[in-house]
């Protein structure tokens, strides 16, 4: 066998699987893990009554869809950074429209509250339970990201392993708002943005060391 052969037989043993079945191989990851995540929120928390009419309250139902978008594009770009070769185009860019309208609550929040109940807004009463219950839903839906982006092949493993904690806890956090009762922008764009940035980080060091190749 000449050397070249040799190199291009090895060259496709190690090629990532196709596009195609990768983000089949996800769906499947991340349905597993939205099942862990749904039973437990339903077994433990489950939805506030009234939620419907309460959603047609823009500000409310801002804290369920900023979630579900940033989860959608974060998981746009975790496809594409375990792609050799795919840039991760313009949704790179319109990912920060989520914390900047997240920002843009909080500014509109705290200008239109009450100085003496800023305080009151911004620390809730339900801290202790939603910071953890992000990050627990959030962790089988990660688990079943990481498993799936494993059959391709990240330039970055660390930035597809936080891109899946990013997507994992935006969802999480998406199902957690319709518990939740904290309503003000002041409280859920803030701690919301807490926990996921702590699921984030976890994603990053599941990467670094699940997602090599």
């Amino acid at each position: 066998m000449k050397t070249d052969d040799l190199i291009t037989m090895l060259a496709q043993d190690a090629a990532p699987t196709p596009a195609a079945p990768l983000a089949r191989r996800t769906g499947y990851g991340l349905a597993a893990g939205f099942a862990v995540a749904l039973g437990l929120f339903l077994a433990v928390l489950g939805p506030r009554p009234g939620l419907g009419g309460l959603m047609l309250d823009p500000v409310v139902l801002a804290k369920t869809l900023l979630p579900l978008a940033l989860f959608a594009l974060a998981l746009r770009l975790g496809l594409r950074s375990v792609r050799p070769g795919r840039a991760p185009g313009r949704t790179a860019w319109v990912i920060w429209a989520v914390p900047a309208l997240t920002a843009a609550l909080f500014v509109w929040a705290f200008a239109v509250t009450p100085a003496e109940t800023r305080m009151v807004d911004f620390l809730g009463h339900s801290i202790p339970v939603c910071l953890p219950a992000i990050n627990l839903m959030s962790l089988p839906i990660l688990a079943g990201l990481i498993a799936a982006l494993r059959r391709g092949a990240p330039v970055d493993p660390q930035k597809a392993g936080a891109l899946a904690g990013l997507a994992a806890a935006g969802l999480a956090t998406a199902l957690y708002s319709t518990f939740c009762t904290e309503d003000s922008p002041l409280f859920y764009s803030v701690w919301y943005s807490v926990g996921i940035a702590i699921t984030t980080a976890l994603g990053a060091v599941a990467g670094s060391r699940w997602l090599r190749w």
